[in-house]
């Protein structure tokens, strides 16, 4: 049997098309394409900016500094996420502020948060696990009365919704990532979006070497800088690449919900599986993710499945676990019981049903 991957992209012509345009146009930096992908995310989010970088901690970074976090600062993170979430926060010279997850969602415990809160408290980084939202509502209004800032990592979140809303877009700043694994590929990249016109300047600056907007179409200019910045910038190879994936965006939306409701049906009656509820008319899941009662349990299905060809993904490990963050697990039980028993079964795009059903009949067996 040929192996089953755990998720690989796919491009095709399409891609090829757009990536022999650039190299025949000459201009290989942040020109014409970058331009025309950052209109087309910002239109399908429904967001005024946006700006494309090199990768989704990229986007955390310079959306951060955009929003002027630096050393003394506080920043909540929810404890289950990936380690670019409060590695972005170290790297502005700020804390992050660790917070245990809820277990509908494996978001933000939002009581918790609340009490985590400091006259030091500057901003609170929401993390969209697995693309199911967190609630925005209750979060907006409690920032709004603290004064404080929201910068949104929606990287598992493309083609996620709140009370009709992308993710991503009520926040001060949304960060999307297009890394490989994502439902949209660049091979790395990142975009920031805001509906905040000096926030996006600050982070068109930011990831320029500190040049404003359209400087350099002055060449006297053009070595003009009046901010500290970076190079963050796009290429036109990766935005050749995106403009070809955000044409297939939509039909991999209904492709990612109706393989995570597939995966349901067939597995949701096995014993010893659990599913997190999930709303499919609002939530492309960027993985099929499944719980196992334990890490042992876990750590056997995936020896087993891999003996048959078919590749799976551990959850992330619990920030508080890892050695630069190490803290005690009391504090953090949602996370770490969802850390050690949560497991990401075959999810690519290109994943046909007959697959999906030769990987649920393996479980299936497994569980006999």
């Amino acid at each position: 049997m040929k192996r089953i991957n755990q998720i690989e992209p796919f491009m095709d012509n399409a891609e090829k098309k757009e990536l022999m345009s650039v190299i025949d146009s000459g201009w290989y930096t942040e020109s014409s394409k970058t331009k025309e992908f950052e209109r087309m995310f910002a239109s399908f989010v429904g967001a005024k900016y946006a700006c494309a970088v090199t990768s989704g901690t990229a986007a955390l970074y310079v959306g951060l500094k955009a929003l002027n976090i630096e050393m003394g600062d506080e920043v909540i993170v929810p404890d289950l996420t990936f380690v670019a979430s409060p590695n972005s926060v170290e790297a502005t010279g700020a804390k992050p502020v660790l917070v245990d997850i809820e277990k509908n969602t494996l978001n933000l415990d939002l009581k918790k948060m609340s009490k985590s809160v400091s006259k030091k408290t500057k901003a609170v980084m929401p993390v969209d696990f697995n693309g199911r939202p967190i609630d925005m509502k209750v979060l907006r209004e409690f920032a709004d009365k603290k004064g404080i800032l929201l910068i949104e990592d929606a990287a598992h979140a493309i083609g996620c919704y709140y009370n009709r809303r992308h993710i991503g877009t009520i926040s001060d700043v949304g960060i999307f990532s297009f890394s490989t694994p994502k439902i949209i590929t660049t091979g790395q990249g990142g975009m920031i979006v805001t509906n905040d016109r000096q926030i996006y300047e600050r982070a068109m600056a930011l990831k320029d070497f500190g040049r404003k907007i359209g400087i350099k179409k002055q060449m006297e200019k053009s070595f003009s800088h009046s901010t500290i910045g970076y190079n963050f910038k796009f290429t036109e190879f990766q935005a050749a690449v995106g403009i070809a994936q955000m044409r297939k965006l939509q039909k991999r939306i209904l492709k990612k919900r109706r393989m995570f409701k597939k995966y349901v049906d067939l597995l949701s009656n096995v014993e010893g599986i659990e599913f997190l509820k999930t709303d499919l008319k609002n939530v492309t899941p960027w993985m099929i993710d499944i719980f196992l009662k334990s890490a042992a349990k876990r750590t056997q299905l995936i020896k087993y499945l891999e003996k048959k060809q078919i590749g799976t993904r551990i959850y992330y490990p619990a920030i508080h676990r890892l050695k630069p963050y190490r803290k005690m697990d009391r504090e953090y039980k949602q996370a770490s019981s969802f850390s050690d028993r949560g497991l990401w079964l075959p999810s690519s795009v290109t994943l046909t049903d007959n697959q999906i059903g030769i990987v649920c009949n393996e479980i299936k067996r497994f569980f006999k």
